[in-house]
């Protein structure tokens, strides 16, 4: 049902504030009518659950209202948990409020969502990044209070730092020259809002697709804010601080390059694809709801509705793997992939999110390097792959300070190469597979492979993907955390030691003081920025950053493959 309603405000609040947080969206691709508008409102909640559409003003500009209760008409997952456990079943059912308010404003459409509001959007509608890039021009670069950012290596991690005080963009320590920022929180620089108005102290807001911002409940206000918020989001630059953020732009539609990358992705999407430069990552629209997570619907191509439990890279690939090569991308880039807050998938914990934007993957076009991120291909520029190249080689061409021999034909694996160094050369020790198992890793961690005669944790891989070496930076990194801060581990590494050599000196209080990656490539390339890829570069300067930090030496020695 459709109805023309004009909002009151004036008896909402016997003493209103003039400006309340709220959600805001930047609509893409929408016609500012009546029958534009409806178009990006998911008819789902009309349908199910009675939302209504009404034809409302705001002030004396046109808007659209979808508002309602989502009402499973069910008890909440929990209940029968607390009825088996007490023999009491608690009562009720699970009721959501949610509306979205759309205004038109300029030429260009915001969504203004409350509660469970984000739901009601259709998937695809919504401006890429707008609270981000508005952040990056209105934010004060040294009051900084949370950053999110996503690694652009193969594990897809997404870390998120908060801090209670403001900080500079800088003591974040992102590394600029491998993640992609996909969240900002901080105070704004003073700037034309009802916010702003008469207040000594400044509101927060958070740039992420959408953003958090405190905006005027009075109609002139709120249309004013507005039409603030456009031309900041048109006109004004990012802060020079936040430059390194701004380095790492998503490609535009019309670039040609496209065609050819989402090609490159359609492929990896193949079953038998390997793993080493695609992975799953959680949008960060879904981080603060994963955690709440029990399982996941996906609708994705001929798959109606499929629920799991445990969403993975696998379970992607499996959806599109019915649809023919080259129609993959566009099919998972239809269709959704929603989490639930209980195992039988009735209580939405996110919105219903293009299934593309699961997907984290690294691609090539002749010498240009590309990663997939949320949907979007983005392009590390010259300069900035400069700056990552000039770094992992500066670690490469380090001198090791050891003397490794060359991997010949009858050292048929790790495990055999190893222990010939350890026979054939005097001062190392074979820990090869020797798993230190602790209350901190019942699990074992594997301090090194081969133990240097200056007492180098050496960690030796024969790599002909980029995966391995992922693992082997992460491992070398694990290791000195365990020897450092684990007594335990610490204790059983010394009598490994002893073990194995019996006349190996080795202090009791012994502390790792160097790193060395020895790595050998297939056809006996060496080690260099050009024969990694971006994947591993970046991981092992993440890695060489992290050790440095605690004041561990970090080398790379290449082991030349013979034969």
């Amino acid at each position: 049902m459709v109805t023309t309603t004009e909002i009151l405000h004036d008896d909402l609040d016997p003493a209103p504030a003039r400006s309340k947080r709220m959600s805001l969206h930047l609509l893409q691709h929408i016609d500012p009518t009546f029958a534009g508008l409806s178009e990006c409102l998911n008819p789902r909640y009309a349908e199910k659950h009675g939302f209504t559409i009404e034809e409302v003003t705001v002030g004396e500009v046109p808007a659209l209202l979808y508002s309602g209760v989502i009402d499973s008409g069910r008890p909440p997952e929990w209940a029968s948990t607390v009825a088996g456990l007490t023999g009491v079943r608690p009562g009720g059912a699970n009721r959501n409020a949610a509306a979205v308010l759309l205004i038109p404003v300029d030429g260009e459409v915001f969504a203004l969502t409350y509660g469970m509001g984000h739901l009601l959007l259709a998937p695809g509608t919504t401006t890429p990044g707008f609270g981000l890039s508005f952040a990056l021009r209105a934010l004060v670069p040294d009051a900084v209070r949370q950053v999110t950012h996503t690694a652009m290596d193969a594990r897809g991690r997404t870390d998120r730092n908060s801090v209670s005080l403001d900080q500079s963009i800088a003591s974040f320590g992102i590394e600029p020259y491998g993640e992609i920022v996909s969240r900002l929180a901080g105070k704004p620089r003073e700037i034309a809002l009802t916010f702003s108005r008469g207040r000594s102290r400044s509101a927060q807001i958070t740039g992420t697709d959408s953003l958090r911002i405190h905006l005027g409940v009075h109609p002139e206000d709120l249309l004013a804010d507005l039409a603030e918020i456009l031309r900041i989001y048109r006109e004004s630059s990012e802060a020079s601080e936040f430059g390194f953020i701004a380095k790492v732009r998503p490609l535009k539609p019309s670039d040609p390059r496209r065609t050819q990358l989402d090609a490159i992705l359609d492929s990896m999407l193949g079953a038998d694809s390997p793993d080493d430069r695609i992975a799953l990552t959680v949008p960060a629209v879904h981080l603060d709801g994963e955690d709440a997570a029990n399982a996941y619907a996906l609708k994705v191509g001929p798959v109606p509705r499929l629920v799991v439990r445990e969403l993975s890279l696998d379970v992607v690939r499996g959806a599109v793997a019915p649809v023919q090569v080259g129609q993959r991308l566009p099919v998972l880039a239809k269709g959704t992939i929603q989490a639930y807050s209980d195992e039988r998938a009735t209580e939405a914990a996110s919105g219903a999110i293009a299934a593309h934007k699961w997907i984290a993957a690294e691609a090539n076009i002749g010498t240009s390097r590309f990663f997939h991120h949320e949907g979007r291909w983005f392009e590390i520029g010259d300069q900035h792959r400069e700056i990552l190249q000039q770094q992992v080689d500066e670690i490469v061409n380090l001198p090791a300070g050891i003397m490794l021999p060359d991997w010949t034909p009858d050292l048929k694996d790790e495990a055999a190469y190893n222990e010939a160094v350890a026979e054939n050369f005097p001062g190392y020790v074979c820990l090869d597979r020797d798993l230190l198992y602790t209350k901190q890793h019942p699990r074992g961690i594997e301090a090194c492979d081969l133990l240097g005669p200056e007492d180098e944790l050496i960690h030796v891989k024969r790599a002909s993907s980029t995966a391995p070496l992922n693992h082997l930076f992460q491992q070398g990194r694990a290791s000195v955390e365990a020897l450092r801060w684990d007594p335990e581990a610490r204790e059983k590494f010394i009598a490994k030691v002893r073990m194995a050599d019996p006349t190996r000196s080795i202090s009791d209080d012994f502390i790792p003081s160097k790193v060395v990656y020895a790595i050998s490539l297939s056809k006996g390339k060496p080690v260099t920025s050009s024969s990694l890829f971006t994947f591993a570069q970046v991981s092992l300067l993440q890695a060489a950053v992290a050790l440095r930090n605690t004041g561990i030496e970090v080398a790379v020695a290449n082991i030349d493959t013979v034969g």
